[in-house]
């Protein structure tokens, strides 16, 4: 584990990296809530892989933009999950409202 400060990004990037491995596939686009919440599932399983680690909790928070975003820090934080199987539960949960409505717009 690094325990000093990086000198400049290229060397954070790099340990990084070797932290959590190189990856053929990025998340660059955050989920808004607008599509499928499985869609963006699969992209983070196609990221880090099918078994859940502890700090996937923590990590998600950066493939959000900003609703779900909120959720995340309002009601996931606020209730204090730590594990990824509830997390991922409530964010289906939360997003998921095909049975219902075509799209987002009339959800709302």
């Amino acid at each position: 584990m690094h325990k000093d400060n990086f000198d400049d990004w290229r060397e954070y990037r790099i340990m990084m990296r070797v932290h959590f491995g190189r990856s053929k596939v990025r998340l660059t686009e955050k989920y808004d809530g607008r599509n499928d919440p499985r869609d963006n599932l699969a992209k983070w399983n196609e990221v880090y892989g099918v078994k859940p680690q502890p700090e996937w909790v923590h990590l998600f928070y950066h493939t959000l933009d900003v609703i779900p975003m909120n959720w995340y820090l309002e009601t996931e934080i606020h209730h204090g999950t730590e594990e990824w199987y509830v997390l991922r539960q409530g964010f289906l949960m939360t997003f998921s409202f095909e049975d219902r409505f075509e799209c987002i717009n009339e959800a709302l």
